[in-house]
């Protein structure tokens, strides 16, 4: 099973250290979403995360922030591919899209869809192929899981390290 791991859209004290130790537990993929960052204060807590870490980060947001940064690449959802095809073909890095069930891909062209790296689906499909994750609380995993996209939950926890490592040995 693979793991990535949403930030939390609201900044806190520590956030990049314990991102830093979650990252040292089994997280392949980190998404960043700060939605209430102003551009300034994107930019640095993107230049505060480890470049490992950077280098297997995805930014839900502006693909030119992401290639500036030198992240994997960028996240958005499905309504933002559909309008802006063209873009995202020309877009360097990885892509990464949120759909709400599998099928919804067959609204992207052929060629979009060959360029997509992740897929993070709201509803668990019958068969999950590699690419795909399945979005998900901390608390809603079980041991026959796919991979999974911890969308919220791990940084409610008083330790979120623990509870990431509690999470992984599910």
């Amino acid at each position: 099973m693979q793991y990535i791991l949403f930030t939390s859209a609201e900044s806190f004290v520590d956030e990049v250290d314990l991102i830093e130790k979650i990252f040292a537990n089994d997280v392949d993929y980190l998404y960043v979403q700060k939605p209430y960052m102003n551009d300034r204060q994107l930019e640095r807590f993107l230049l505060s995360i480890p470049e490992e870490i950077r280098m297997k980060t995805f930014l839900c947001g502006s693909p030119s922030m992401a290639q500036e940064f030198s992240l994997a690449g960028f996240h958005q959802p499905m309504e933002w591919f559909v309008q802006n095809g063209g873009a995202a073909l020309r877009a360097s890095g990885l892509l990464s899209v949120e759909v709400e069930y599998l099928r919804d891909l067959e609204k992207l062209s052929s060629e979009l869809r060959s360029k997509i790296f992740q897929v993070i689906v709201k509803n668990k499909p019958e068969r999950v192929p590699e690419n795909v994750f399945v979005a998900c609380d901390a608390t809603e995993l079980s041991d026959d899981e796919p991979n999974r996209a911890i969308v919220s939950g791990i940084w409610e926890f008083a330790d979120s390290v623990s509870a990431w490592r509690r999470l992984c040995l599910k």
